[in-house]
Order: C-alpha cells, then sequence, then structure tokens
C-alpha cells in the first residue's frame, strides 16, 4: 500500500489496491472467526466432557485448568471455566506446606518525612508532615493482612515475604504527571537503600501527603495523581522489580480491611508478570480496577466479566480480589508467579 503511494498511483489503480486489500481483510477475519467459533465450541465439548466424567474433584480441578492455561478462548468461555474452578476449588485442599508454594518478595520503605514545594497557578505551594509512630503501626499490620489475604486467597500457592524499613530521610521532590504529581521511581529511589537487581518482586513506597503533624507545618494540599500506583519492571531504576507506591494520610484506608490497598495495586504487579514475565495471555489474570457494582453500567468495557458486587453484603473490594486470585488464576500460575524470575521460554 506505501509502495502504490510512492509511486502516486492513479486514483484508479489505488481504488482497485484499495478493493483487493479490503477484500482480503474481510476475507481474513471471515476465516479468523470460524475459526475461533469452532476453536469455541471444540473447547465447550472438552468442558462438557471434562464436567460430566468422573474422578475426584483434584483431578476434574486440574484439568480445567490445563484448559485454561493452554487452550485460547474468548471470556464468555473463559467465565465457564473460571465458574467451575469457584465450584471445584472449595472441594480440595488446601496447600499447608509453605515449600511447596510460590514465593513473592517485597521490600516496602516507608520514607519518615515529606517536605515538597512546588508552583500551581503562578503560587508557591508547600506541604510537610512527617509519619508518626501509630501510622507506622498501621502501615506496618496493613503489610501482614496482605500477606495473610494472599496465603489465604491463594490457597497456600502462593506467600508473601516481606519486609519493611522507615527510611529515615525527606522527600523533597515527586514526579510530574502533566499538572499533577506522584511518587514515583525518579522521585524515591534515590534516598532508598541500595536494591541489588532481581533480588525482589515488588518495591512498595509509603510517602505521607496528607495529615499534618509538625508544628507550624505547610499544609497545602498537593494535587495528586492518585492515592495508590503501579508499574511494571520496565523502569531500569528498579532494579528488575515492579514499582508500587501509596500516598498514605493519616486516614487513609481507615474504613476497609488491613491489607486491602496493598493487595488492590499488587494485583495489577501480579498481572503484569504473568502477562510480560511468565508468558501468559492477556485476559486470564484479573485486573483490580475491573470491579463494578450489581447493576453498574460505568465502563462495562473493562469491567471483569464474571464479577459483580453486592453492596448490601460485601462491604469493601476484598472479596473481588478473592474472586481474581481464585478464578482468574490457577496454582500453577501462583506457584509461578514473579517479576524476578526469567522470561518463560
Amino acid at each position: 500500500m506505501s509502495h502504490l503511494f510512492r509511486q502516486s498511483a492513479t486514483s484508479a489503480t489505488l481504488a482497485v489496491a484499495l478493493l483487493f486489500l479490503f477484500s482480503l481483510t474481510s476475507y481474513s477475519q471471515a476465516q479468523t472467526k470460524s475459526t475461533s467459533k469452532k476453536n469455541d465450541a471444540d473447547l465447550m465439548r472438552r468442558i462438557e466432557r471434562i464436567s460430566e466424567t468422573g474422578g475426584s474433584a483434584e483431578q476434574r480441578l486440574r484439568q480445567f485448568e490445563r484448559l485454561y492455561e493452554e487452550v485460547p478462548a474468548d471470556q464468555e468461555t473463559l467465565c465457564i471455566i473460571r465458574e467451575k474452578f469457584a465450584q471445584l476449588r472449595p472441594l480440595v485442599k488446601p496447600n499447608v506446606n509453605k515449600a511447596r508454594a510460590g514465593v513473592w518478595k517485597v521490600r516496602a520503605f516507608i520514607i519518615r518525612s515529606t517536605d515538597f514545594k512546588w508552583v500551581e497557578n503562578d503560587v508557591s505551594r508547600e506541604y510537610q508532615a512527617s509519619f508518626n509512630e501509630d501510622e507506622i503501626e498501621r502501615i506496618k499490620r496493613g503489610l501482614k493482612g496482605f500477606e495473610d489475604f494472599v496465603w489465604k486467597f491463594s490457597d497456600g500457592w502462593l506467600r508473601i515475604n516481606w519486609t519493611c524499613e522507615v527510611v529515615d530521610a525527606t522527600l523533597t521532590k515527586f514526579d510530574a504527571i502533566g499538572d499533577r504529581y506522584w511518587s514515583g521511581p525518579s522521585a524515591t529511589m534515590d534516598i532508598l537503600p541500595n536494591i541489588p537487581k532481581n533480588s525482589v518482586d515488588t518495591i512498595m513506597t509509603f510517602v505521607k501527603t496528607g495529615g499534618d503533624n509538625v508544628p507550624k507545618a505547610k499544609n497545602d494540599p498537593i494535587p495528586l495523581y492518585c492515592f495508590g500506583a503501579a508499574i511494571g519492571e520496565w523502569d531500569p531504576q528498579i532494579r528488575g522489580a515492579t514499582y508500587i507506591t501509596f500516598h498514605w494520610a493519616t486516614d487513609s484506608a481507615v474504613t476497609e480491611p488491613d491489607g486491602e490497598p496493598m493487595m488492590h495495586e499488587w494485583l495489577h504487579s501480579l498481572q503484569w508478570a504473568l502477562e510480560n514475565r511468565l508468558g501468559y495471555p492477556e485476559g486470564l489474570a484479573g485486573n483490580p480496577d475491573g470491579g463494578r457494582l450489581i447493576g453498574e453500567e460505568r465502563d462495562v468495557e473493562n469491567a471483569d466479566p464474571c464479577y459483580r458486587r453486592d453492596p448490601e453484603k460485601e462491604k469493601s473490594w476484598i472479596d473481588f480480589y478473592r474472586h481474581i486470585l481464585q478464578t482468574h488464576t490457577t496454582r500453577k500460575m501462583l506457584r509461578e508467579a514473579s517479576s524476578r524470575k526469567a522470561r518463560k521460554k
């Protein structure tokens, strides 16, 4: 096509070329749809055969897991397999041997103080604050809650191995996204201790951005891009790990179970690692931003296709995160999960 344009083709020649390309594309798309429908029909027959045959819950679950990992399928078919997971996983004994589980290593850092200056609408602004000991202990409780959630929801097939250090330093810069700010790697990594390359799966930082316990402190609200954020290991500054940061305030997440914010951002890291490190197809691992309420029509295209939260029964999103680990991932995917391991060949 570009060759035709470079040769200044006549309108008639170009029209013929475009018609040919359109016909070829339409034929290819029709063939793809036909093949896809055939594959989906074959997959549905395999699902029915597994459902109808005998065998233990463990044997049937293993067969469904292999289908899920290995056979391409649309989301409608994947939801049928996920429903099988939801039925069978409670019937299979969880793993209790931590040596058999996968390990996801997290190094968490609480940056003690913030003193950030910026200009907003031609006016100089400044925010100053420091974490107090109660806030630090609440973050550590959250990390322990996050560890417990992953162990429980994965049925013992993945465990979080975490450490937490208080960095007695002051954060004085934030990364900018437009006219908003976040504590990205360019802002934080220079003041963190040395982290050997590929030694951890996630670097997690906590930065004080709300509340004021510094006498006579400047307390202008920072125009933040988000509460929490997660990125993959594409940034060389983060040493082969995924990166998570939280803009923490005195009252952050006080109405949620300990560990829920960490769980949400980590699920982004898990999805990234499964797809980009281990080579699983997009669409298997769940996106924690895909949670929607019953009857909610917001951004339906990006919503989780198999789950809706009932706010009368579920007071937070933690059961949605359970759904992701128990029905969007297999036990093998959880055992393998890592961002520091080599890519699947």
